[in-house]
């Protein structure tokens, strides 16, 4: 009972003991207490707020990260895809050139030339260019398929073309194996020659090999000169084969510019389309004229 006292006690003294507190005080402490609570309320918002910044801040790094990667996988995929392009388009280029080269010189080609068939360079070429078909954007696709068929009608073309010449220069290259063999013939007598000059050989054996010598030679410009009068006949016919070459090649030329502009653009060089076409036709006329000049003009 006395503790119940006690504590009753100093229940009913509270009151009393508030409001011996002064009022300046109770002020004070009041706002203390205010200022407390806007101190905590103010940290709370800044927490929040600088929270909320490293959350974004957060969210966006991580978008740039992910643009980066996406970025830099794009950019190795393009530069392997570049690497792969300039392989693939220098490789047809130069197959190309190499097929315009076997057309030009179709009649210059043995028919039994061995070792190589007509159709080496058509196949190369063919091969090549169809690994632009493969690779590169629409445009180059479709003029590849465009230069893979004129290429190949021009080249059939060139060939039934040239069979005459071929079949006409064929006496000429018997005549080359012919003219080796003599022209060794002469080298042999020579340094037989040479020989018996140092031993001191007869003066009659001298004379025959000196003979046998002189005949060699003889036969030399005799294989030489008939060459040159066959090779004559034959330049006529020669020159209307360029002349015909050059007017039916036109069109495959020109898809081939429009081609390899089509494939600088897709490895980031200058097309110059216009340019390379007014070129390709400056030199077939450049061309022209030179026949004219050399050979007259082209028969009606």
């Amino acid at each position: 009972m006395v503790l119940w006292e006690a504590f009753l006690v100093w229940i009913i003294s509270i009151p009393a003991w508030i409001n011996s507190i002064p009022t300046v005080i109770w002020s004070g402490a009041i706002g203390a207490l205010l200022a407390s609570g806007m101190s905590y309320v103010g940290i709370r918002s800044a927490n929040n707020s600088s929270y909320k910044r490293l959350r974004d801040q957060h969210v966006h790094d991580k978008l740039e990260a992910d643009k980066q990667r996406s970025h830099d996988a794009n950019q190795k995929e393009e530069d392997r895809k570049a690497a792969i392009r300039r392989e693939v388009y220098t490789k047809a280029v130069e197959e190309t050139h190499a097929a315009l080269g076997a057309i030009g010189n179709f009649p210059f080609k043995p028919l039994d030339f061995s070792g190589t068939t007509d159709s080496d360079a058509l196949q190369a070429f063919l091969k090549a260019n169809s690994k632009i078909w493969l690779v590169a954007e629409s445009e180059a696709a479709h003029l590849s398929r465009d230069l893979a068929n004129k290429m190949s009608e021009m080249y059939l073309l060139a060939q039934a073309s040239a069979f005459p010449l071929r079949l006409a220069l064929d006496p000429v290259w018997e005549l080359n194996k012919k003219l080796i063999h003599a022209e060794s013939e002469v080298q042999r007598k020579s340094v037989k020659l040479a020989d018996l000059a140092e031993q001191g050989a007869d003066s009659n054996v001298i004379e025959a090999v000196q003979k046998a010598w002189k005949e060699a030679n003889d036969l030399v410009d005799a294989i030489k000169r008939h060459r040159g009068h066959m090779r004559d006949a034959l330049a006529p016919q020669q020159l209307a084969y360029s002349r015909k070459l050059i007017a039916e090649m036109e069109p495959l030329q020109k898809t081939m510019v429009q081609l390899i502009s089509s494939l600088r653009k897709e490895i980031h060089l200058s097309p110059d389309e216009a340019e390379f076409m007014q070129q390709q036709l400056d030199m077939r006329q450049n061309v022209l004229a030179l026949f004219e000049r050399l050979f007259g003009p082209a028969p009606a």
